[in-house]
């Protein structure tokens, strides 16, 4: 196979244009597609990284930018909105950002006022756009698309499974679940991924678990030990690298299941949690 690149590509939504990053094997033939929704602090290069792993894979993979039309967004660095972002929501965050340097308390107060104006509810729409454009892609089998979003794209991954019976299967890496009732909607096997210290969201994997077993929906989760919310992320202080790794070859196992060379129709499985 020959070297994968990141191409850059652009589509519209309803809201306007959506900024992408697209990696695909080098074969002629359709294939199997993945959107993947990026965290909070937009797309980073670990996630580049993860499009290039997986199209290595054999799939199509999708990254785009959820904050393509903010401009804010674009004036702050990487690395600055990784190392800030985390204090949002602590009780402390003053106080913590006091005891930094000049330069670092100025980037935080810049990171997090973006984050408190920011304009969140064009999401949706946005990563339905992108569902839309793997569908009508070329070099996309339309019937073997699924979504793997981390955090705050966990959650859209969650929504955008509830509002589109056409997605094959859905991934969330310790995202949080929307409203009991929307997860009821939710017909497309589902996998999630969980840090074992995630208070705010962990204790939520159950009534995903209920709300699709209810439903008759296949989903399974998994709770990795001693891990904290972003640990698949390299960038972030969080990190656990061998719970990545396992998370990722449970990922790729349920993509392997749902996404078949018949049609990319899912194939069913029994509901269950497993730790570790």
């Amino acid at each position: 196979m020959s070297a994968i690149e990141i191409e850059h590509v652009s589509y519209r939504g309803r809201h306007g244009t959506i900024e992408a990053n697209i990696a695909r094997p080098e074969l002629a033939q359709p294939v199997p597609a993945l959107i993947l929704l990026h965290e909070a602090f937009g797309v980073t290069k670990p996630l580049r990284e993860l499009a290039l792993h997986l199209a290595e894979h054999g799939y199509l993979a999708l990254l785009p930018d959820l904050y393509s039309r903010d401009a804010r967004r674009k004036r702050l660095e990487d690395d600055e909105v990784i190392r800030a972002l985390p204090l949002a929501g602590r009780a402390d965050r003053e106080a913590t950002i006091q005891t930094l340097g000049w330069h670092e308390q100025e980037s935080a107060r810049r990171v997090l006022g973006w984050f408190e104006a920011r304009d969140a509810s064009s999401l949706l729409d946005d990563a339905q756009a992108s569902l839309n454009f793997l569908k009508r892609h070329a070099l996309v089998e339309p019937q073997a698309i699924s979504c793997i979003g981390f955090s705050m794209g966990a959650g859209l991954t969650f929504e955008l499974a509830a509002h589109n019976a056409e997605l094959a299967s859905g991934v969330a890496f310790y995202g949080p679940s929307p409203a009991r009732e929307t997860l009821g909607n939710i017909r497309c096997p589902c996998e999630a991924h969980y840090a074992e210290d995630d208070p705010a969201i962990t204790p939520h994997a159950v009534v995903v678990e209920e709300a699709l077993r209810g439903v008759g929906t296949p989903f399974r989760y998994f709770v990795y030990p001693g891990t904290q919310h972003g640990f698949s992320n390299r960038a972030r202080p969080t990190y656990h690298a061998a719970s990545a790794a396992l998370a990722l070859g449970r990922t790729l196992e349920f993509l392997s299941d749902t996404l078949t060379a018949r049609g990319g129709r899912a194939r069913g499985g029994a509901t269950r949690s497993e730790h570790g």
